[in-house]
């Protein structure tokens, strides 16, 4: 596993190798797939703007969120993940006004699709919030404010312990490895070792009223 890694940090994300690397990207999306399928990872939609899955889980904390939600430990959750290959690509120079755009209304129009879903589907009548974890470098972005429009709570952990921290730099390593094998050209503003593991929250109540039908109509969920 280790020259896995190491090819990833030594690569030259804006001068790739595509005879090296290839083999490498194809390791990469064969362990994303066995884990997609050992977690449940699973689409919601055909759309290829979609940019979202959705598995079922379970809330390793209690919560509370900004509507009075209150999730206790253990509690079924839906957890969200990006769906990599459905990724608009970035340019080599790094996001620009067009490729902005365009992640908005494709998340936009996941989240819609999302609630019209989780509506409708039993397996998840149940669930009263969901969690999605991304790598945020605080020094380079302003995503909470983002989130904070769309709806979402942006949690960061105040005093991870030592074993989270270790815990977080796999899952950061995870992360980077397929942001380099789908979307190379996003790496350009991250730096791996200012990474830090956070939440995003966003109620069931919250979810359906922005982005379902409800919301849809009432304009909180327009581009």
């Amino acid at each position: 596993m280790h020259w896995v890694i190491m090819m990833i940090f030594t690569s030259n994300i804006t001068d790739l190798n595509d005879r090296a690397t290839t083999p490498v990207r194809r390791f990469v999306c064969t362990l994303d797939s066995l884990l997609r399928r050992a977690y449940r990872i699973q689409e919601f939609s055909r759309s290829e703007d979609c940019i979202l899955r959705l598995a079922l889980g379970r809330s390793k904390e209690d919560v509370i969120l900004p509507d009075g939600t209150r999730i206790t430990k253990g509690e079924p959750i839906g957890e969200l993940h990006l769906w990599n290959e459905h990724i608009p690509p970035m340019p080599a120079k790094g996001p620009d006004f067009g490729w902005g755009l365009m992640f908005y209304r494709r998340l936009i129009r996941s989240l819609r699709e999302l609630a019209v879903y989780v509506e409708h589907e039993p397996k998840f009548k149940a669930v009263r919030a969901f969690r999605g974890e991304i790598a945020f470098d605080p020094q380079a972005h302003r995503r909470p404010a983002l989130f904070a429009r769309l709806g979402f709570d942006f949690m960061r952990p105040a005093h991870p312990s030592p074993l989270r921290r270790f815990g977080d730099f796999w899952e950061n390593l995870y992360a980077w490895s397929l942001i380099w094998t789908f979307n190379p050209g996003s790496l350009r503003s991250k730096r791996f070792w200012r990474l830090e593991r956070c939440q995003l929250w966003i109620s069931r109540q919250a979810l359906l009223e922005r982005y379902g039908d409800r919301g849809v109509r009432g304009g909180m969920g327009c581009v």
